[in-house]
């Protein structure tokens, strides 16, 4: 995908997200409070992330980066997939979140490399953000639990939240058609 398809689906995604705290209906709140620690959530997270990380990163190993030892290197992953799920559950929603929006960040990056036009620098400025967000959550897992508990503690936050994050999707979308 290209840098206008990341800067689309990025939008959208904020959309959803943006839409799903501005939304005043409390069993969406009561979901996202419960996020941290489901573990539904937490086993679909975590095959997504690591089908992605197979797929994408351990197939495409060329001999000098260990392709030849592929399976083992994707066999290896998969154990620790399956060990954290059974060893290390909580919070690990969070933790596999985590990991998506790095991968995912780390397509976006690569799509906007040392492209053209300046305005792509406000993707950019919005996937570092979640690079910082998602090293800090996924070293401190629990403290997505306590931003929720801050956030949804007051009936106004939440809704301020999405309508911040439906304004940056909004830009976002406005600025993807100028590339």
């Amino acid at each position: 995908m290209e840098l206008f398809g990341f800067s689309i689906l990025t939008s959208f995604l904020l959309f959803a997200v943006g839409f799903l705290f501005a939304s005043g209906r409390s069993s969406i709140h009561s979901f996202i409070r419960g996020f941290p620690r489901s573990l539904k959530l937490a086993v679909f997270l975590l095959a997504l992330a690591l089908s992605w990380f197979i797929a994408r990163h351990v197939m495409n190993l060329s001999e000098a980066d260990f392709g030849e030892y592929r399976w083992y290197i994707g066999g290896i992953a998969i154990f620790i997939g399956v060990s954290s799920y059974v060893f290390v559950r909580d919070f690990l929603a969070v933790r596999a979140f985590c990991i998506l929006a790095l991968f995912y960040s780390r397509e976006v990056l690569d799509a906007a490399f040392l492209q053209e036009p300046t305005t792509r620098l406000f993707l950019v400025s919005i996937i570092y953000l979640i690079i910082v967000g998602a090293l800090y959550f996924g070293a401190w897992p629990y403290r997505m639990r306590d931003f929720l508990d801050w956030l949804f503690d007051k009936p106004a936050r939440p809704a301020r939240f999405g309508w911040g994050i439906l304004g940056c999707a909004v830009v976002l979308l406005g600025l993807s058609f100028t590339y």
